[in-house]
């Protein structure tokens, strides 16, 4: 049971780290992006937390599946 929240743990921090990451690069295009709002230039936060929220939500599942396949796999071994 440690191992499996060790490994749920794990795919958390690596979810959020992954997603704030993707969420930042969102930031580095050089001209309005659907993050800004058109007119005025500034950040619609509402969707900078969809983004957010969708990395971590894909990188979470990704994780996941990973490390079922891993405790899975460790236990047809031993």
């Amino acid at each position: 049971m440690k191992k499996k929240l060790n490994l749920l743990l794990f795919s958390a921090f690596w979810s959020f780290v992954l997603a704030l990451v993707m969420t930042l690069i969102g930031f580095l295009h050089q001209e309005q992006v659907d993050l800004t709002e058109a007119a005025t230039g500034g950040i619609v936060w509402s969707r900078v937390l969809y983004l957010f929220l969708g990395w971590f939500g894909f990188s979470m599942v990704v994780m996941l599946i990973g490390s079922l396949i891993y405790i899975l796999m460790s236990r047809r071994r031993g």
